[in-house]
């Protein structure tokens, strides 16, 4: 069983006493400090959603820079990971991307044409578009303090995909990142997405289910979505 109720089982179990990539194409956005996405889920949340899932990934240091991320799964051999390594726990799902505001412009954003705007208060920011299924993967936080405001949109909607979402990101480290979740009043309408997707346990076992060795293709420029080592270490 899949879904916003297994994940709250597994989180509630999690309480009691007790980036290495394939050749697969990234399908992940990742957020720097002062982001905002604006998205509707492709995901319902409810049980057996094969778009809403919990992933768990090994994360340590590559030999000669760089991360290694391996995907915990019983069917994936873990065998090469360090015996001190223990997976780390995300809710990951789809969702249809129709733009990311970003605070900075990066040299991405400027071969993109990313567009300059200002916000309500006058900040200049640059708007993204995207228009794409993509997957959102995020920590729970302490106390689950950020599952639990998507959590609380599911139960006030009644299903997560009934509207527009906006995920903001405050903060660049591993100690002083927050994300916040919360439903907008934006009439935008995502595609049908149907059976089209992979589930999101599917992508993860494609990509990250075994150790990768980056070639000639795999190292060149990332895309606007495409993390740094920082942005893997502080989601994985």
């Amino acid at each position: 069983m899949s879904g916003i109720r297994k994940i709250q089982q597994l989180r509630s179990n999690l309480q009691r006493p007790q980036t290495t990539q394939t050749s697969t194409p990234s399908q992940e956005i990742y957020l720097k400090d002062g982001d905002q996405a604006f998205l509707q889920a492709a995901a319902t949340g409810e049980d057996n959603d094969k778009y809403f899932d919990q992933v768990q990934m090994y994360t340590w240091d590559r030999e000669g820079g760089g991360l290694n991320n391996l995907l915990f799964h019983d069917t994936v051999d873990d065998s090469i990971v360090p015996a001190d390594q223990s997976p780390t726990a995300k809710f990951a799902f789809w969702a249809y991307i129709f733009e990311v505001y970003h605070a900075t412009l990066t040299e991405r954003g400027r071969e993109a044409g990313w567009k300059r705007i200002e916000d309500p208060s006058g900040k200049q920011i640059y708007k993204e578009k995207v228009d794409a299924f993509k997957i959102i993967h995020l920590s729970y936080g302490r106390n689950n303090y950020v599952f639990n405001q998507l959590t609380d949109i599911y139960n006030d909607w009644g299903i997560l995909n009934k509207g527009v979402m906006r995920i903001k990101r405050t903060g660049a480290g591993m100690t002083d990142t927050s994300y916040t979740i919360a439903p907008t009043t934006r009439e935008l309408k995502a595609p049908e997405v149907g059976d089209t997707l992979p589930s999101i346990e599917e992508y993860f076992l494609e990509r990250y289910g075994e150790l990768w060795t980056p070639n000639a293709e795999a190292t060149a420029a990332p895309t606007a979505t495409a993390p740094s080592a920082a942005d893997i270490n502080e989601l994985f």
